[in-house]
């Protein structure tokens, strides 16, 4: 059964005619060459030749398969500050496009290449639709991502698939099933990025479950492990597959102690965290630090709500236009925890800032879903951008 969020076609040949407008030669070796060649255009952005790279005694599969893997690294280079309707529109659209290569005859090695990307793809699409307020369809992309990398026997990707499908959970208020996740992923990886980003999750459930030793535990591992990760694997903060950015693990642990009802020892691990971050377009990881210590803060009285207000009116500055699910729901949170201060000014005037930011944050993803879920319902069309 195709899973939730997952484009579904029929799998029955496409006919070459309708893609290329010209009939494949007859012999079956060059037949596959020819299908594999019409599939390049499908994965090759406007303006894109073939010369971008470097195709000598590559097959028109093997070209194919390296510009999707140009593609999804450029997806993960911008994923953080590009809206995540558009992610998930172009990882349907290369996913199709992959789909489609793989109805031909493949190599064993570009088939196991191939379910590499597309998983991956699928992770990511993943993340997009926990952003966009999805968690069924974030949890069944998860899965498929997972089942992605257990057949090619990848265990980065079986990693990032569980490490996303325990943001989805913790974010949804379910620390235990994030943990369960974290931890299962955590057994596909021996070190690295993937492992590191795990344990960050790890730390967080432990933290949402009260567990001060264990989160205290998890968060050296985290950063002892960013401590080993070389400069050129450092990336952007978010899902990845080979990369990690050391300022997650300070990140998370804000989060973490925050949760702990620890706002001044987070507040050290924040001062760290938010000068990085603000120096770099990571508009969702900015607003959500802030609020977290926000919510921190306004858990230990009435005497730290300007500051409380200060910082939820900069989160919500930072993301205005840009409504994520998990700056969302620590908005919801603040919401709730200062509506028994009315009467104070400040508090009345960040209410109704954060309900504008939703209500816009809420029209503008109605419509990217409606983008979203029209791509998925392509059939047998072009879906080059």
């Amino acid at each position: 059964m195709t899973p939730v969020g997952q484009p579904q076609y029929d799998r029955r040949d496409i006919p070459l005619m309708s893609i290329a407008g010209t009939s494949p030669p007859p012999d079956r070796r060059q037949f596959h060459l020819y299908a594999g060649a019409t599939v390049v255009g499908v994965l090759l952005t406007d303006g894109q030749s073939a010369d971008v790279v470097d195709v000598r005694g590559a097959t028109a599969s093997q070209v194919a398969l390296a510009h999707a893997e140009e593609r999804l690294a450029a997806l993960l280079r911008a994923h953080e500050y590009t809206a995540p309707a558009h992610v998930a529109v172009q990882a349907v659209r290369l996913r199709y496009g992959l789909d489609r290569l793989a109805r031909g005859s493949l190599h064993a090695l570009d088939a196991r290449r191939l379910r590499i990307i597309a998983g991956r793809l699928t992770v990511l699409h993943a993340d997009a639709a926990f952003k966009l307020g999805e968690p069924d369809a974030a949890r069944a992309l998860a899965a498929q991502g997972y089942a992605d990398g257990q057949w090619a026997g990848d265990g980065p990707l079986q990693g990032s698939a569980r490490e996303i499908a325990a943001v989805a959970e913790f974010y949804g208020g379910r620390p235990a099933e994030a943990l369960q996740l974290a931890r299962d992923g955590l057994r596909h990886v021996s070190g690295g990025p993937v492992r590191a980003r795990l344990i960050c999750q790890e730390a967080r459930a432990l933290a949402a479950l009260g567990d001060v030793r264990g989160a205290a535990r998890a968060l050296d591992v985290a950063y002892d492990l960013a401590d080993m990760i070389p400069v050129e694997q450092w990336g952007s903060p978010g899902p990845g597959f080979d990369t990690f950015h050391p300022v997650e693990v300070s990140y998370n642990a804000t989060t973490a102690l925050c949760l702990l009802g620890r706002p001044r020892a987070a507040e050290e691990h924040a001062q760290i965290a938010m000068p990085r971050l603000d120096a770099m377009n990571t508009p969702g990881f900015r607003s959500v630090i802030r609020l977290d210590l926000a919510l921190a803060l306004v858990r230990q009285g009435r005497l730290e709500l300007d500051r409380v207000c200060a910082l939820a009116t900069e989160a919500i500055t930072i993301s205005w236009g840009r409504t994520v699910a998990s700056a969302s729901n620590r908005a919801d949170e603040l919401l709730a925890i200062t509506r028994t201060h009315g009467d104070v000014r400040d508090v009345r005037e960040l209410a109704a800032f954060i309900r504008e930011w939703q209500r816009e944050g809420e029209r503008g993803i109605a419509r990217d879903v409606r983008d979203v879920r029209d791509v998925r319902d392509v059939r047998d069309v072009d879906v080059g951008p």
